[in-house]
């Protein structure tokens, strides 16, 4: 199962509102399958992980392809517990993927390559 679906209200976040909603985060996740995504314009690769960064966002994490709901979790859990013990947004993410590739279940590519940080290497404080 995958978390990519839309809701029953159609609340989905599209790119012109989060390039307009001024958001000022040292770090921005974005858990959810195809949020690296864009179209391929002039200007290189769009999609809501750049909006954030227009808005006002220092980094952004996003992922390029859908991965399973559970392996999400456990990766994720992983990330905000190196992220927590001061590590910065590269390197928790770097050993995020080497926990995971530790264990037997997720050790394939598929449950944690699709991850990737965009914009400065931020390290979260207080």
């Amino acid at each position: 199962m995958n978390s990519c679906a839309a809701n029953d209200k159609g609340n989905i976040l599209t790119m012109k509102e989060a390039q307009e909603s001024g958001i000022r985060a040292q770090l921005v996740v974005l858990s959810c399958c195809h949020s690296g995504k864009g179209d391929i314009r002039s200007e290189g690769v769009v999609g809501i992980a750049r909006a954030f960064l227009a808005a006002g966002a220092r980094a952004v994490v996003a992922s390029l392809w859908a991965i399973d709901d559970a392996a999400t979790k456990v990766f994720m859990l992983k990330f905000y517990s190196h992220l927590k013990n001061g590590e910065s947004a590269s390197k928790s993410l770097q050993q995020a993927m080497k926990d995971m590739r530790e264990i037997e279940r997720y050790k394939e590519p598929k449950y944690w390559a699709a991850f990737f940080l965009i914009g400065d290497d931020v390290t979260i404080t207080g």
